[in-house]
């Protein structure tokens, strides 16, 4: 009888060792489930953000690379003389008569040619920069704000 009382306790602790490690087996295999929810979640966040920077960047690219042939187009023709910049002037006139039909006020004065292509790309520069700064900004408010 001490026998079988002493195997059945044996088995008893067995049984009760088997269930505690079936308990932690369980707990850690909920916790790996957890875990591999969470890296989904990061992932499939990841692959969006992913997706938006690559939009943004292409958007930003062509119309950047519009702007920049644009603007390629208009040095151009100002270099060439196809395409002029003047500037309202108001000039005084000195002699006591003036010529009969001058308006002073719809007088234009032309820049010369390399005063004109430097203007043209001191204007493009700052273009250049606005645009920029546009990019960044909604860059900000749509990936490190996430606002839409």
């Amino acid at each position: 009888m001490k026998i079988l009382a002493a195997v059945a306790t044996a088995l008893a602790f067995a049984v009760l060792a088997l269930l505690w490690r079936a308990d932690v087996l369980s707990t850690r295999a909920e916790q790996a489930q957890q875990q591999v929810a969470t890296l989904t979640n990061a992932l499939e966040s990841r692959k969006k953000t992913q997706a938006l920077l690559t939009d943004l960047d292409t958007r930003h690219t062509e119309e950047l690379a519009h702007a920049q042939k644009t603007n390629a187009q208009l040095r151009a023709a100002v270099a060439t003389g196809q395409r002029r910049l003047s500037v309202a002037a108001r000039c005084p006139v000195r002699a006591p008569s003036a010529a009969a039909g001058l308006d002073d006020a719809a007088a234009r004065a032309e820049l010369d040619s390399a005063a004109a292509e430097r203007i043209v790309a001191i204007s493009n520069d700052g273009d250049d920069a606005i645009r920029a700064l546009t990019g960044l900004q909604e860059y900000v408010r749509r990936v490190c704000l996430k606002q839409e």
